[in-house]
């Protein structure tokens, strides 16, 4: 029957070391895609990215015509994007999108047309491929440390590799999950949980500037939905299976303290009893 490791020994200070790592990477990637629900949410349902709460193509205003109090704006090739800074009263017209950080998506040709507000352009482009990135670098790591957890409770002859396994299983359906397929593979039919920051813009585009005359239909706002907020939920949702399995499968791996002690004078108990017997065998 196998037995708990001792949790001062050998292989009990690496399995340890290894559920740390774990469960940092855990945390990590949880931050990253649940970053990326808000994200989508705060850009999705509230106003304050776009020209006057309206995600409209900004006309071309007139130097002499514009309102003092009128946010101070930039020009991208005739389209505008508001620049809101209180301190800034001055006309910024000759002014370029790529002095705020975010030239590709604020000067893309449909991306512009969001005019969305240059700080929040910055972070969404900024923030939208370091989460998607971190997220993927710890997902793959992720099922690297649970194999090798995994290895290593076979090593001990130790139990707990039965929570382990399914853990290790759970871990790679989250990899192929988290991947991002639409950027690796075009045309692959189903997304990865982490966005870009040019498919998000994309949708965008779909819900707020819609070809004329047609609107959006109820069957692609579900499956916008699916895709931003279903979809990485059930994603959390398996981070948390792969939490519980490895935590269940390193507490049965690695004894306690004290019960490791009990267990050692009883196996001590035992062998001296054996002994005793062998000899008024003999």
């Amino acid at each position: 029957m196998a037995e708990p490791v001792h949790p001062y020994g050998e292989y009990g200070i690496a399995l340890r070391a290894l559920g740390t790592g774990r469960n940092t990477l855990g945390i990590l990637l949880f931050i990253c895609v649940i970053t990326q629900v808000i994200g989508f949410l705060l850009v999705r349902f509230s106003t304050e990215p776009y020209t006057g709460s309206n995600p409209v193509v900004a006309t071309t205003p007139s130097a002499a015509h514009r309102p003092a109090s009128q946010p101070a704006v930039t020009t991208v090739s005739g389209v505008f994007v508001v620049d809101e800074n209180p301190a800034q009263n001055q006309w910024t017209g000759g002014q370029t999108v790529e002095n705020y950080g975010a030239a590709r998506w604020l000067t893309d040709a449909q991306g512009r047309k969001l005019n969305l507000r240059s700080e929040w352009a910055t972070t969404y482009y900024l923030a939208a491929p370091v989460t998607q990135q971190i997220g993927v670098i710890t997902a793959a790591l992720q099922v690297i440390l649970i194999f090798l957890t995994w290895i290593l409770i076979l090593a001990a002859r130790a139990p707990g590799s039965a929570h382990m396994t399914r853990g290790l299983i759970a871990s790679v359906i989250l990899l192929f999950i988290v991947l991002p397929w639409q950027s690796l593979l075009p045309g692959f039919p189903i997304p990865g949980v982490l966005y870009s920051a040019n498919e998000l813009i994309n949708t965008l585009i779909v819900v707020f500037l819609p070809p004329p005359g047609q609107g959006i239909n109820f069957d692609q706002r579900l499956l916008i939905v699916i895709r931003y907020v279903l979809w990485p939920v059930i994603a959390m949702v398996v981070m948390l299976m792969i939490a519980e399995r490895f935590r269940a499968g390193i507490r049965q791996a690695i004894g306690h303290p004290l019960q490791s002690i009990i267990d050692g004078e009883r196996r001590q108990t035992a062998a001296q009893s054996q002994t005793r017997k062998q000899g008024i065998g003999i």
